[in-house]
């Protein structure tokens, strides 16, 4: 069982301060980098950063989102070459947001269709999918998730879970799968708001936003991980990153 750690590159101090955090638990063997716009730093740079600056163990694989809407299908992949020279070797691909301002170019290219050619045009490059089970419904995001794979996805990472027995009906259907399980600490009831508005996320009748909550369900989701021979993901927002960790990893 592998577990991938989400470090967001705000600039090159936090973004190697993240990654220093991580270097105490040996089970983290991915440090996932967001590529989110209002930051100055791409994710493909980040991992660039991280991986000259050493940060953490060996062998730690460091993985950039890439936007699918950012890049245009009738070109050719801007940064095959910055990938190859820099050893990036995975990816995880997501729809992208729109961005909040005009200046910044998008495209209507769809996840599948650069899945597809990405594989294409670097063979090497393993891919990953993003899963989001709130979208629609579990048919759709099942049916959605098989197309990724068709197209050259060799496995998923979730949107942050808050219910386990959500997480345990899409795991019977991907049995098998490649599948990091997201969950996401929230501390709040107003960040609880946010998730159930902006994500439509469902939390259990039971959930309270404390940190102990939190890293309870953290270790339950870990040993269902560690049982059914799936992955973890973290993504830890607002919250005490090495108390978080040692909580869930220690």
């Amino acid at each position: 069982m592998t577990v991938a750690l989400e470090v967001v590159p705000r600039n090159r101090e936090a973004l190697i301060a993240g990654a220093e955090a991580a270097k105490d638990f040996p089970v983290i063997g991915i440090l996932n980098v967001p590529d989110l716009l209002r930051f100055p730093l791409r994710s493909w740079e980040a991992c660039a950063i991280l991986a000259e600056a050493a940060a953490g163990r060996a062998g730690r694989v460091y993985l950039p989102h890439l936007r699918a809407i950012d890049f245009d299908l009738a070109v050719p992949f801007p940064h095959t070459a910055f990938f190859r020279a820099r050893g990036i070797r995975e990816a995880l691909v997501i729809a992208g947001d729109p961005p909040k301002d005009e200046i910044h170019k998008t495209y209507s290219t769809g996840t599948v269709a650069f899945i597809k050619k990405l594989k294409t045009e670097m063979p090497e490059l393993r891919l990953y999918a993003a899963f989001d089970p709130y979208r629609s419904n579990i048919r759709y995001e099942l049916d959605y998730l098989r197309a990724k794979e068709e197209a050259g996805a060799e496995g998923f990472l979730s949107q942050p879970f808050f219910d386990l027995r959500l997480l345990e009906i899409y795991a019977e259907y991907l049995e098998g799968k490649t599948v990091f399980w997201g969950i996401a600490p929230v501390l709040s009831e107003s960040n609880r708001n946010y998730w159930e508005s902006r994500n439509r996320a469902i939390f259990p009748k039971s959930f309270r936003p404390d940190l102990g909550m939190n890293i309870e369900f953290g270790r339950q989701v870990l040993e269902f991980c560690k049982i059914h021979n799936f992955h973890l993901y973290l993504m830890p927002i607002r919250v005490d990153l090495r108390a978080y960790l040692s909580g869930i990893l220690g």
